[in-house]
């Protein structure tokens, strides 16, 4: 007969586990810390509470907000005296950190805080329960505003990425994505989109790079297959944050296989959408003129091969 094997012998691998993620958790706490409390407790600390400042931004959006909508608080105390606001089209820990330097507390983001539609919790998961702890220890708020920015008639989300493109005064139609440009090839004209927008790996394109462009789409965060389907012959350059890959990239290979001169550009969601989280942060300087607000971009986090 062989040795026996205890309870204690088959839970190991389990205790091993749990034993290395919360030792990943507790070192991921270390490298996150906080900051210290000179660098976020600003002389005369703000008086108004997240929730009175969100408050009063919602009236000036106007509508309805439903608590089942993808805005609202997300983290943090909603009673916190905000001493400063940063906008921001993604609330990563690399932003959150600079917004703390800057003395904002109050993170009014587009995009999910904590990596999902709903910000769910994710039990058990260091990087999670890190950047929560983060966020709780230095005080911080996170706010999403997504729905009721994206609603505004004036289109903040595409207004912004076409004037950081420098590209405003060609808008087409006023209610339009079609921009009209001085002619450039599709080539120069993606070296000046990763130029303007300090773009890095993110940045794709597919297509005729000697095409002549002139007519550009602009579409900030996720183009669909339809819109891309239904407006493609209109333009000489479709510029987009995120495809679906094996549709619209593929489809956009195959126009230029047949002989179409015709390019697509994938700037990457995130990246696409921080032009409009930019104006988010002038408009609020008009809405809570008492309170500092900023922008901080959350950018091009990919790095390139060669």
């Amino acid at each position: 007969m062989g040795d026996s094997i205890g309870s204690s012998d088959i839970l190991a691998p389990e205790r091993v586990r749990m034993e290395k993620a919360d030792l990943s958790r507790r070192r991921f706490t270390l490298l996150v810390g906080t900051l210290p409390a000179s660098q976020i407790s600003p002389q005369g600390a703000g008086t108004r509470t997240a929730q009175e400042v969100v408050r009063h931004i919602q009236t000036s959006l106007g509508g309805e907000w439903p608590p089942e909508g993808p805005d609202g608080f997300r983290a943090g105390d909603p009673n916190t005296p905000v001493t400063g606001i940063a906008t921001t089209a993604m609330a990563t820990l690399d932003v959150l950190k600079r917004a703390l330097k800057t003395r904002a507390n109050l993170i009014i983001t587009y995009e999910p805080t904590f990596f999902s539609r709903q910000d769910a919790p994710v039990p058990g998961d260091p990087v999670y329960q890190a950047k929560k702890e983060f966020i709780e220890k230095n005080r911080l708020v996170a706010f999403r505003l997504r729905d009721h920015w994206h609603a505004r008639k004036e289109n903040d989300m595409l207004t912004g990425l076409a004037e950081a493109l420098g590209w405003t005064k060609y808008r087409v139609q006023p209610d339009d994505v079609l921009y009209e440009i001085p002619a450039i090839s599709a080539q120069d004209a993606v070296a000046l989109i990763r130029k303007k927008l300090n773009l890095r790996g993110g940045l794709r394109a597919v297509g005729d790079r000697n095409a002549q462009v002139r007519r550009v789409l602009l579409y900030p965060g996720v183009m669909t297959t339809a819109t891309m389907w239904q407006r493609y012959g209109e333009t000489d350059l479709m510029v987009a944050g995120e495809v679906r890959e094996w549709e619209n990239t593929h489809y956009a290979a195959d126009i230029h296989t047949i002989g179409e001169k015709r390019a697509l550009v994938t700037i990457g969601r995130v990246a696409s959408e921080d032009p409009g989280m930019r104006a988010c942060a002038e408009w609020l300087k008009t809405v809570v003129p008492d309170i500092p607000a900023r922008w901080i971009a959350a950018g091009d986090l990919y790095w390139r091969a060669a």
